[in-house]
């Protein structure tokens, strides 16, 4: 029955296990008369106070009997088993609680996480059906006065309202970088765009004065 020292327990709950593992393990044998208060409470480094409680926590078993004018005796080793098997219950309890409080936590941790992500896709996916919405192509026509000029020329943002997120031609998707890229006869400008803003971009493309 002897083992390691029941953990989850209180110190003088500790001692008075660490007592009766020696009591069933017949180290201390029945009859037997234990030190006294002040020299147990030395070894365990613990006041005589904590002492006391160990002491009489395995007197109300009837593992230990505290006799006056003889001191602390040892009564049954069967005793001692039973209220090990007690402590060990405890023990079990306590380790028990202790983890599902760590669970609940953890649970609680993971629920916050998961609201997170949803509240994330969510706002994701209402922008991706804006920006699908807003997202159009655009192609310059031939003969069109803004072949030749950037959207720095045109001042394209300002005059249509609207953003030119790419532009394509047959052969590869220039850069946007500083808008320094002249237009071309069949580019096809990407831009996110209102209505309202894709007339004047119309407009602008057919040579006419945005409105």
């Amino acid at each position: 029955m002897a083992g390691p020292h029941p953990e989850g327990l209180s110190r003088y709950e500790q001692i008075a296990a660490d007592i009766a593992e020696k009591i069933a393990s017949n180290e201390y044998a029945e009859g037997m008369k234990l030190h006294g208060r002040s020299t147990l409470a030395s070894r365990y480094g613990v006041s005589p106070e904590t002492v006391r409680r160990a002491i009489a926590l395995l007197d109300g078993a009837k593992v230990v009997k505290v006799q006056a004018g003889v001191g602390i005796v040892v009564l049954s080793k069967r005793a001692a088993e039973l209220f090990l098997s007690r402590m060990h219950f405890k023990r079990t309890l306590a380790e028990l609680h202790n983890r599902l409080t760590e669970l609940v936590e953890k649970r609680r941790i993971l629920d916050q996480e998961i609201d997170e992500v949803l509240h994330d896709i969510q706002h994701s996916s209402h922008r991706y059906v804006v920006l699908h919405e807003l997202l159009h192509c655009v192609t310059i026509p031939e003969g069109s006065p803004v072949v030749g000029k950037t959207l720095r020329d045109l001042s394209f943002r300002n005059v249509t309202g609207a953003t030119v997120v790419s532009i394509e031609r047959p052969d590869k998707a220039m850069s946007l970088a500083a808008g320094e890229a002249p237009l071309a006869a069949g580019d096809l400008l990407w831009v996110i765009a209102e209505p309202s803003s894709l007339a004047q971009i119309e407009r602008l493309l057919e040579g006419k004065q945005p409105v």
